[in-house]
């Protein structure tokens, strides 16, 4: 069975690439995923960070205050951004700090694995995505054991004998499983190529080093992957052409 890419199959949704005389692939609003690196957790209240381009302006939103700027010409500064002055809950308030400070020194972007990318010096220090239901990948739905985890030479299983786990409820945008010591719980986003899981909790068991371990790269993985594919029954994670994690379905 051949691959089965998200970008693939969010074509429709994303409209087809840009030509000479067609729209350009940055307009329209985009979800921001990423900050300097750092997964966006979410907050409470239905407002979600939006990056929007409409021709020559910028605009972002946070869920408090309104953040306007010009979208420039390929390599050149982003230059101040302007933005409304209420008073923001704390978690929103350092995002918005965040993005302000890093809108300063930004000087370009791409569209790279389905997700826009704003940059400074040569460096990602924003990732936003389209807006896709999860719906559209309710087959990727279930449970997946864990059968391999680049930087790991074995895998540690459960107390029980079964091996750590993944269950996707792409419907409800849910995740949790196991990384063969502590429960995790996520939300997952089809973000470009990749499903993103940003971790919304973890139970806090103390953990022996090797088990640790392999928990603190399971979800590093998670992360940083570019894209995720199916083939041949198995759900692997990618950076590049390096196999991050792949699961095998239960």
């Amino acid at each position: 069975m051949k691959p089965i890419a998200l970008a693939s199959l969010a074509l429709v949704l994303t409209g087809c690439a840009a030509t000479d005389t067609g729209p350009s692939p940055y307009e329209g609003q985009w979800r921001i995923g990423q900050l300097n690196g750092e997964a966006l957790m979410p907050t409470p209240g239905p407002a979600k960070p939006t990056l929007t381009v409409t021709g020559e302006q910028l605009s972002t939103s946070f869920g408090c205050n309104q953040v306007n700027g010009a979208w420039p010409a390929q390599g050149q500064p982003f230059g101040p951004q302007m933005s409304t002055r209420m008073a923001c809950p704390a978690p929103v308030a350092k995002m918005e700090q965040d993005y302000g400070a890093l809108m300063a020194s930004a000087d370009g972007y791409r569209i790279e694995h389905g997700r826009l990318q704003i940059l400074s010096g040569g460096q990602v220090v924003l990732q936003a995505y389209r807006d896709v239901p999860g719906s559209q990948f309710a087959a990727w739905s279930g449970q997946w054991s864990l059968a391999k985890i680049d930087g790991i030479d074995s895998i540690q299983g459960l107390y029980d004998g079964r091996p750590p786990y993944l269950v996707l409820e792409m419907e409800e945008g849910r995740a949790n499983g196991n990384s063969g010591c502590n429960q995790f719980f996520a939300s997952v986003v089809p973000a470009g190529d990749a499903l993103w899981l940003q971790q919304a909790g973890m139970t806090l068991v103390a953990c022996p080093d090797n088990l640790a371990r392999q928990e603190q790269v399971m979800m590093q993985h998670f992360a940083e992957a570019d894209r995720t594919v199916e083939q041949d029954g198995k759900l692997q994670w990618w950076k590049g052409e390096t196999l991050l994690l792949e699961f095998e379905r239960q």
